[in-house]
């Protein structure tokens, strides 16, 4: 029992990264937290990085840095914007490994929606936790497309794999998830801190701005970093050994990450079968992980369409696919 009890301990201190004691419970429990980051002159640093290396922009939609095929300009970015947060780093974190960082823009118009899903598994999350850093360059309303995250929704609370060849626990109810999801609105600079496995959504960008922001990673210290692939036919991973700067290496991202990585050295197989909740099982999941988060439920469930119980102003938005939808429909069409 004595050398559980120290195994317990070790993973916690492992997984702890922040140095504030009341962030890190917090993060712990909601699986993410807002904090003030960057300041003004170092956004106005940021915003003038993203226009020199952006001299032109896409006409519609939503893009990240992470999709380019240009890998010097991925690696210019990323090491420039990791240079800036380097002191909000230093400040609010502990134990940690930097890896990567990416600009972010989405373009008014109905396509600029971002699907709701959870990013890949890149470290053991038994004994090590990845984040990201999502930060704005303008003030984020409901108008402009905020990020929007369902608390609790992170790998302690319900235990999955997730990779580009993975369908999502809760896919084929979006609707049901995005409707239970909470707008981070917040000001220029400040930061979204959300662990990997949260489930986040970005509706469309309905100003007539573009919308600026950033993401930039961190993992425990010097944590390995994971690929997972899904054998074709088989309940089965094949797992892969990454360099810490895989995410901004794919040449053709879009094709790439649904394919058996070129990147990396496989490091063997494991069984897998990802868990899928349905109808009222995924809503009580749902209800349970907001609960642990400490927040209320937006919607009743009834067998009929989802009723909101708290409406939100928003619009209903046009049936567009966004980037993350058009991948998901490539790979599991």
């Amino acid at each position: 029992m004595f050398v559980t009890l120290i195994k317990v301990v070790a993973q916690k201190m492992a997984k702890t990264i922040f140095k504030s004691e009341e962030y890190q419970r917090l993060f712990e429990q909601q699986g993410f937290i807002v904090l003030p980051f960057v300041n003004e002159q170092e956004v106005l640093q940021l915003d003038k990085l993203f226009d020199e290396l952006h001299p032109s922009l896409n006409e519609s939609g939503f893009f990240s840095g992470s999709y380019s095929s240009d890998i010097e300009y991925k690696k210019k970015a990323s090491e420039e914007i990791v240079k800036v947060f380097s002191r909000a780093y230093q400040e609010l974190f502990t134990n940690y490994t930097p890896f990567g960082a990416a600009f972010l823009y989405k373009v008014p118009g109905a396509n600029s929606e971002l699907a709701a899903h959870q990013d890949w598994t890149i470290v053991d999350e038994q004994k090590n936790v990845a984040l990201n850093c999502w930060v704005p360059l303008c003030d984020v309303t409901i108008e402009n497309g905020p990020i929007m995250i369902l608390p609790g929704s992170h790998y302690d609370n319900l235990n999955v794999v997730r990779a580009p060849t993975l369908p999502f626990f809760f896919s084929g109810y979006d609707e049901m998830v995005v409707k239970e999801l909470e707008p981070m609105e917040v000001k220029a600079g400040t930061a979204v801190i959300l662990n990997q496995s949260v489930i986040h959504y970005s509706p469309q960008n309905k100003s007539n701005k573009i919308r600026k922001a950033i993401t930039a990673g961190l993992k425990s210290e010097g944590a390995q970093m994971y690929f997972h692939y899904k054998v074709p036919d088989k309940d089965e991973l094949e797992v892969f050994e990454m360099n810490d700067d895989f995410l901004i290496s794919f040449k053709d991202f879009m094709n790439d990450i649904g394919k058996r990585p070129y990147l990396g050295k496989s490091i063997g197989f494991i069984p897998y079968k990802l868990p899928r909740l349905v109808g009222e099982s995924l809503y009580e999941k749902l209800k349970e992980m907001k609960a642990k988060a400490r927040f209320e439920m937006r919607t009743t469930f009834t067998n009929q369409p989802i009723v909101e119980a708290h409406p939100s102003n928003q619009k209903a938005q046009e049936a567009k696919p966004s980037f993350v939808q058009k991948v998901w429909s490539k790979l599991f069409a």
